[in-house]
């Protein structure tokens, strides 16, 4: 049996996008399942009860209402999820504020959601040969130095 790349795997995962989240509010449970579906086969870690109440507690995610979580809740919590793989949360913070600023929110998460799944098509069309991972380790690096001064400039204007 042939072993299938990780860029294989990542090609065949579909972000959803503002619409397709749930329309009816969630409790925590529920809300781990539903961004753990998408999360693990993206990032192979999972969201946690402790995560989701640190970012409430830290102002990353809007107080639940009556313990339960809205379709902004969960767009905020997948955002959050996949950008703290490679920025800090104070750069995940503050890039949620530039996009907020700049479109509501389920526009800014679907134009997000909209950059994710085109990168992850791409994904299988980008055979990474062992002369090429360094080029995009060394890429990985320079573009995330580079967000986070946007960030960081943006933020303190």
């Amino acid at each position: 049996m042939l072993k299938q790349t990780v860029s294989h795997q990542l090609s065949k995962i579909v972000l959803p996008h503002y619409q397709e989240l749930p329309n009816i509010d969630l409790y925590m449970d529920q809300v781990i399942d539903q961004v753990n579906q998408f999360l693990v086969p993206l990032t192979n870690t999972a969201i946690t009860k402790s995560m989701i109440n640190s970012y409430v507690k830290n102002g990353l995610v809007a107080r639940p209402v009556k313990k339960r979580y809205s379709r902004d809740h969960i767009a905020t919590i997948l955002v959050i999820s996949i950008l703290k793989q490679i920025l800090s949360l104070d750069s995940v913070a503050g890039a949620i504020k530039i996009a907020l600023t700049l479109k509501p929110l389920a526009k800014a998460y679907d134009q997000f959601i909209t950059v994710v799944n085109s990168e992850l098509k791409k994904a299988a069309k980008t055979p990474v040969s062992a002369e090429q991972y360094q080029t995009i380790a060394i890429q990985s690096l320079l573009y995330k130095l580079i967000v986070e001064d946007v960030i960081r400039q943006s933020v303190s204007n």
